[in-house]
């Protein structure tokens, strides 16, 4: 029998018939499938019980599945501001685990179905799985019905795998651009932050960067540098001008990451990269791979750290902005490598001129703990937490803090139990 070809309302009748009570794996990330959530929203009755779960990103993603209709529900393991309301009332689960955590979740839960969106097949009837590689691979051999979403305008990605036209139960056509995010342009104090990281990095490194402008603005002050190398979660648009000045290695692989994430200039020239290879999260983010990478430098931001360097991750002020993400898993990687570094940069003051530098943190959980010491690094410097006492960490945190706020953090050093 073959695949069964799908119109879009029998698309949404057969998600759910077949995942009825229970959950539907929905790729995230830059494959998010916009064409069918907005055939959802077009017919709400089709989502009444299921559960949709995926790698959504805060900032690039912004369906809210779960409030797809009152008896919809929807898990997530980055929780972004438009889902607020949504997880308020219950219909979106915020399941908090680092992206080693997820991909274990993924591959152990039960799923009923699961979504892929693809590119039209080749003619050796392959499916290319595009811009992202993370978390689809799990479902590969789930025993779960599986629908592809098969659209003509993502781009083919030569290091991305295949996946079989044949493995799919059904398919439907819907052509849409993939997600596309622009990079932001960045302060004086997050460029001087760039700055600061880039002399922490050698010729030869292999790197990993995170999302945002920060690490943007480290990868964009790498420009002079030699012989890189990539692992990491995503390739970003900061991977343009190192590509442009010859900093990555020439060696085959050179740039594996899980997803590309950028604007469709970023597309176009991954499309055509010889070097590039999309993994799953298993492999990415595998604490013995990264630990065995020498010379592996994680760059991630951080949004607070308090004078125990307990780190915040995930929210401003009373408001989640974000999820743990692999920032631990990089973290802990780099930190086990040989000659890797484990690097987190926090901009010394937020709007307003307010103090990320805290004696205490105020949120409701810690991201990071202090026994994950990483190397610090703001506006004012950095500093290797992981060498030092409890009170020469905080001594040095206070030093890469705003001036402004030096005598305030100094005097509240004296309250705490150091």
């Amino acid at each position: 029998m073959g695949v069964g070809k799908l119109s879009v309302s029998d698309a949404l009748a057969f998600l759910s018939r077949t995942g009825q009570e229970g959950r539907v794996f929905v790729p995230g990330g830059p494959v998010e499938p916009v064409g069918l959530y907005k055939a959802f929203e077009d017919a709400p009755d089709f989502a009444a019980g299921l559960t949709f779960c995926g790698m959504m990103i805060p900032g690039v993603n912004t369906g809210d599945w779960g409030g797809l209709h009152p008896d919809a529900q929807a898990e997530v393991f980055l929780p972004a501001p438009h889902l607020v309301a949504s997880i308020a009332q219950g219909q979106t689960r915020v399941l908090p685990v680092h992206y080693s955590g997820a991909w274990r979740y993924l591959c152990n839960a039960e799923f009923k179905a699961a979504i892929f969106h693809v590119c039209p097949p080749d003619e050796r009837g392959q499916c290319n799985l595009s811009l992202s590689a993370d978390s689809s691979p799990a479902f590969w051999d789930r025993d779960v019905v599986k629908l592809g979403v098969i659209n003509p305008a993502l781009p083919v990605i030569k290091g991305a795998p295949s996946m079989p036209y044949a493995s799919f139960d059904a398919v439907v056509e819907l052509e849409a651009p993939p997600t596309a995010v622009s990079p932001a342009p960045a302060s004086a104090a997050v460029a001087a932050i760039g700055g600061h990281v880039a002399d922490l990095v050698p010729n030869g490194a292999t790197l990993q960067a995170g999302i945002g402008k920060l690490p943007a603005s480290v990868l964009a002050a790498l420009k002079g540098h030699k012989d890189l190398r990539l692992h990491s979660g995503l390739i970003g648009d900061w991977a343009l001008d190192l590509l442009a000045g010859g900093a990555f290695s020439e060696i085959g692989n050179a740039l594996t990451a899980g997803v590309i994430l950028g604007s469709p200039a970023l597309h176009k020239a991954m499309a055509n990269e010889a070097r590039v290879r999309l993994l799953p999260i298993s492999q990415t983010h595998d604490g013995a791979t990264l630990a065995g990478i020498d010379r592996f430098i994680s760059i991630n931001a951080a949004l607070e750290i308090d004078l125990y360097g307990q780190i915040n991750c995930e929210y401003a002020g009373d408001k989640t902005i974000a999820g743990i993400g692999g920032a631990l898993d990089f973290l802990r990687g780099a930190r086990a490598s040989r000659g890797g570094k484990p690097i987190i940069m926090i901009q010394a003051e937020g709007k307003g001129g307010i103090s990320r530098i805290v004696p205490r943190l105020t949120t409701p959980s810690v991201s990071i703990t202090r026994a994950d010491a990483p190397i610090l690094v703001t506006e004012y410097g950095s500093v290797d937490l992981e060498p030092l006492d409890t009170r020469a960490k905080a001594t040095a945190i206070i030093a890469l803090a705003a001036p402004a706020h030096r005598g305030y953090l100094a005097n509240a050093l004296k309250d705490l139990n150091l």
